[in-house]
């Protein structure tokens, strides 16, 4: 599934970009975002948080791929994520998440439709 990971890697990069042009095609028109900060629904919120990108990811590093196929047009994938981030525009710190994906194949595109992190351990 390289074209999984390579997909997840590339929505990294725009989440450490900012680009949410890449979210607004990547995502599906219902998209499920949750996290330790909460859950959320609403597509336009979910596009501004990565337009804003108020606390910038310098860094993201993705280990233990794993990708789990649902049916033929639906997966899901996991991955250990550690991530510079800068909070506040001066505390640098790093963080380990557990990344999960749902993604549904959609006119012959990968979209997410789900999306989570947990926090990983040390």
């Amino acid at each position: 599934m390289d074209e999984i990971i390579e997909l997840t890697e590339r929505s990294w990069e725009a989440n450490r970009n900012g680009d949410a042009a890449f979210f607004d095609r990547f995502l599906t028109a219902e998209p499920l975002s949750v996290s330790p900060w909460g859950v959320v629904t609403d597509r336009a919120a979910i596009l501004k948080g990565f337009a804003e990108n108020r606390n910038p990811y310098l860094r993201t590093d993705q280990s233990d791929h794993r990708v789990v196929r649902l049916t033929e047009d639906s997966l899901v994938h996991t991955s250990l994520v550690e991530i510079d981030v800068l909070m506040n525009d001066t505390d640098l710190r790093t963080v380990r998440y557990h990344a999960t994906t749902t993604l549904v194949r959609q006119d012959g595109e990968w979209k997410a439709a789900v999306f989570q992190v947990t926090p990983a351990g040390a």
